[in-house]
Order: C-alpha cells, then sequence, then structure tokens
C-alpha cells in the first residue's frame, strides 16, 4: 500500500496548484481514517464530498449489492451525479478496509475555491478532463471487451485486487456470476 503524507501528496496538481494554493483550502480540507465497512454515503443521501485516497480502500454498490466501482490509494472519488446535480444519490459508498484514510473537500468549499482562484478553477478543469477520460475508458471496455480482457485489464491496473477484494465482488464488477469468473482464472472460459 502507498502512504501519502499530506495533501500536497494526494491532490495531483497538473502543474497548476501551487503550495500555497493548497496551504489556502487547508482550513477546508478533511482528513479521516475509517474502518472497513462504515458507509461513507447511503442511497437516497446527497453526495456532499470529492474524496481522494491517501490509504486503503473504498467502494460503491446499488442497493441490491451490485458493485458499481473499487478505488484504491492514490485515486479520487465521488458518487459523481449526486455531488454534481446535488440530488439523492442510487448507490451507496462504503469503506473496504481498515485504517482507510481519506482527504476531502466539499461541493461548497470546491465552488468557494474556484470562484476565488483562478489556479483552483484552472485545476478544476484539468481534473475533471482526467476523471472524464478515465470514466470514458471504463465505459468503452464495458461495451467492447469481454469478461475475460476485463477481467485481465483489472488485473493489470491492479495487480493486488484479488487479495483485497472478495471474489463475488469482482465478478459482480465484472457483470458475470463467480461460475464464469472462476472458469475464466483456471483459463477455461469458452469464446
Amino acid at each position: 500500500m502507498v502512504k501519502h503524507t499530506s495533501a500536497y501528496d494526494i491532490i495531483p496538481r497538473f502543474g497548476t496548484l501551487k503550495p500555497e494554493d493548497l496551504r489556502k483550502a487547508d482550513d477546508y480540507l478533511k482528513v479521516e481514517t475509517l474502518n472497513a465497512g462504515e458507509v461513507i454515503l447511503r442511497a437516497g443521501g446527497v453526495c456532499e464530498h470529492l474524496y481522494f485516497i491517501v490509504s486503503g480502500l473504498v467502494f460503491s454498490h446499488t442497493s441490491d449489492e451490485k458493485i458499481v466501482w473499487y478505488e484504491s490509494e492514490g485515486n479520487s472519488f465521488t458518487d459523481v451525479n449526486s455531488f454534481y446535480t446535488r440530488e439523492p444519490s442510487d448507490n451507496f459508498i462504503r469503506v473496504a478496509e481498515d485504517d482507510t484514510t481519506l482527504l476531502s473537500i466539499s461541493h461548497e468549499h470546491l465552488q468557494q475555491r474556484y470562484q476565488h482562484s483562478h489556479r483552483w478553477a484552472i485545476w478544476g478543469t484539468q481534473f475533471h478532463q482526467q476523471e472524464l477520460t478515465r470514466l470514458l475508458r471504463y465505459y468503452e471496455a464495458l461495451r467492447v471487451k469481454d469478461a475475460s480482457e476485463r477481467y485481465f485489464d483489472l488485473i493489470a491496473a491492479f495487480p493486488d485486487v484479488l487479495q483485497r477484494v472478495p471474489l463475488g465482488h469482482i465478478a459482480s464488477y465484472l457483470g458475470i456470476s463467480q461460475v464464469s469468473l472462476s472458469r475464466i482464472r483456471a483459463g477455461t472460459q469458452k469464446k
């Protein structure tokens, strides 16, 4: 697990944010350490924060327990629709590992940073472009790749996923049964 030591390490700066920009945001940045099973967002609630994972693992799931995504240290997360529209979420966000440390900024404070700092406003554009590109890659993979290809892409991008995420969650994330996942892992999946 990669350990980050401060906001300066975890928030991507894109060459735009200077240390003084982060210092000015210190009062708005919240650091918390949570344990496995703790709920960050409940379905029906509005997602109030953009999070950066300092260490640990979080995931999102639907009310019927289908896995939407997992994110680990070095990445960011929020319920995108709820955070930006200010509408209730359809999903839950939970902590997957003990001692997961998160850095967050509220929607309100992020908007204030954008309004009061040209560099933060530019950063917001760069950050959202990066995240939109990442989401686009994910959705394109769902459309054009079969489950086996998505599984091997997942292993390549997240090598320790099998040690950190239950197999049932991986199968749900890939949109397949655990039997199909077992066949893929065993190399017996028929094409």
